[in-house]
């Protein structure tokens, strides 16, 4: 393949590769002080108008731009997201009862309003920021005088059509709009009209890497099991189901940034491996670091590296352009649960802490889960779970035994009992055979 590249064009490949690499293996991310790792939390949720009870968009009148513009409170370091003249964020600090908390508020194509928090040691403390951050949005609302609630929910309930639902006017997200709506037949329900939680973990060091990327994949399916938040969905494929909901629709977006990265399970995987899959995906459109988005039609990632010598800002793009269900970005973004209210998100936060942070825990749960497995057991694990739900079995063993596994090893690995109460929040529902979806429709 290289043979279509000059001599210069391949060392910038090489040179840019290294790099890739040297940020995905999280060379570049603060180390941990000692034993104290740190999570990432991010929530995702639709918000309604309580009078009608319709989704609110960022172009209504009123929308999420006037929402955006009265917020106040990220401080003190409050920076302003604004493109071509438009406000889609803002980044900086929320204050908690627990301490100051790193914030970063975004919007998804379909105006889902998103909360990204930490890095933090403590669940707690991403409770904390996520309700100092609830309050933030009550008080926009009164200050725009409006009745708006945040849902939390894996899908958009209100759309019949995914294309009904207005975009914000962002061109990375036209550009992956059209793109995507040719490679997969869902692609639009998961950009519009989906919610997800997701909760990022330290990567370890670069020899650790595999064995927590192997358990964070292995886990996907279950965690979408358990998680799952959707009350129901007609696809329009035919589906008429709301069991595992978002987990279908990933499976018709675009196989080739999606799923199970190939290789994953194999003995040397590393970096390197998941930087070589990269490479071979179309980036759908470029981001250059003055922030100027262009389409790149057919080309891939490895074409885009041949050009120039890129800058944190582009490598940053281009890890954001791929979408497998665990990715890699200096640290293990875990993606797989839906949407949910953010004492749950909190828990799951803490079920992660658990399981991957403690050693004994760890162990414990890689060869339960990980090891000897192979890459298609990811699928089938997803197909299992759809079909039979609690009765399925997966990677061998009944539905229901690898969930009480799984809390009482994450019961084990948190030694803050506070940590194991807000974990009760999940491990309360698993325990009784129930998902969070069952509170709602008993709400």
């Amino acid at each position: 393949m290289d043979e279509v590249y000059t001599a210069e064009e391949r060392a910038l490949i090489e040179l840019n590769r290294e790099r890739l690499i040297h940020v995905v293996e999280g060379s570049e991310q603060p180390r941990r002080r000692g034993d104290e790792h740190t999570l990432g939390l991010e929530l995702e949720r639709l918000v309604v108008d309580v009078t009608s009870g319709e989704i609110v968009s960022y172009l209504d009148d009123p929308g999420i731009h006037q929402l955006l513009e009265a917020w106040t409170g990220i401080s003190p370091e409050n920076e302003r997201v604004y493109i071509d003249g438009r406000l889609f964020g803002m980044q900086g600090t929320i204050a908690t009862p627990r301490g100051p908390v790193g914030i970063s508020i975004t919007l998804e194509p379909g105006s889902q309003l998103e909360a990204s928090l930490g890095p933090s040691p403590s669940p707690l403390s991403l409770m904390a920021a996520l309700e100092a951050f609830d309050d933030q949005f009550t008080e926009a609302c009164a200050a725009i005088g409006v009745d708006w609630q945040l849902a939390a929910i894996g899908l958009n309930p209100m759309a019949i059509d995914p294309r009904d639902v207005a975009l914000i006017p962002k061109e990375r997200y036209r550009l992956m709009d059209a793109y995507l709506s040719k490679q997969g037949f869902y692609a639009r329900d998961m950009m519009r009209c989906s919610a997800s939680t997701q909760v990022s973990i330290d990567s370890g060091e670069p020899e650790e890497l595999a064995r927590i990327y192997q358990l964070a994949v292995a886990l996907g399916p279950l965690v979408s099991f358990l998680t799952d938040n959707v009350l129901s969905w007609r696809g329009l494929m035919g589906e008429d189901t709301p069991v595992m909901a978002r987990s279908r629709i990933w499976d018709h977006v675009d196989p080739a940034r999606c799923g199970t990265v190939p290789g994953t399970f194999s003995a040397d995987f590393s970096a390197a491996t998941y930087v070589d899959w990269l490479m071979g995906v179309r980036p759908i459109l470029f981001t250059s670091g003055t922030g100027k988005s262009v389409p790149t039609g057919d080309a891939t990632m490895r074409d885009i590296m041949a050009l120039r010598e890129l800058g944190p800002q582009e490598i940053a793009h281009l890890l954001s352009m791929v979408f497998p269900a665990t990715r890699l970005k200096g640290f293990v973004e875990i993606r797989d649960a839906d949407s949910l209210p953010p004492r749950l998100a909190a828990a799951f936060a803490a079920f992660a802490k658990g399981i991957f942070y403690n050693p004994k825990s760890f162990e414990a749960a890689y060869a339960l889960l990980a090891k000897g497995r192979a890459d298609a057991d990811i699928a089938e694990a997803h197909r299992a779970l759809r079909k039979d739900g609690w009765n399925a079995r997966v990677y061998g063993l009944p539905m229901a035994t690898i969930a009480g596994r799984l809390i009482q090893l994450t019961e084990n690995g948190l030694l803050d009992q506070e940590e194991r109460n807000l974990f009760h929040g999940l491990s309360d529902l698993w325990s009784r055979g129930l998902v969070p979806r069952d509170l709602l429709l008993r709400a």
